[in-house]
């Protein structure tokens, strides 16, 4: 198994708790025998990715760290990430 944990420093506990809402949907998909766990603790988002193999939680950390993004953008705060 393996394993990878993502730290995001949002800023703002409002930003981060709004992040961690539009990814909880996509932390449910069980795809390619990839398990994803989200944790929010003020203003920080921890996504803890683990898979079966390399290729699946590479594809699987790429893809969080855009929705990520792409959330950021959407709420106007593309810039406040550590």
């Amino acid at each position: 198994m393996y394993r990878v944990e993502l730290d995001f420093g949002l800023g703002s506990e409002r930003i981060a708790t709004a992040v961690w809402r539009a990814l909880l949907p996509e932390s449910g998909v069980a795809l390619r025998s990839v398990r994803v766990r989200l944790t929010l603790s003020g203003d920080r988002l921890g996504v803890v990715i683990e898979a079966e193999d390399e290729s699946a939680l590479r594809a699987a950390t790429n893809s969080f760290v855009k929705l990520v993004y792409l959330a950021l953008e959407v709420l106007g705060a593309g810039g406040g990430v550590e």
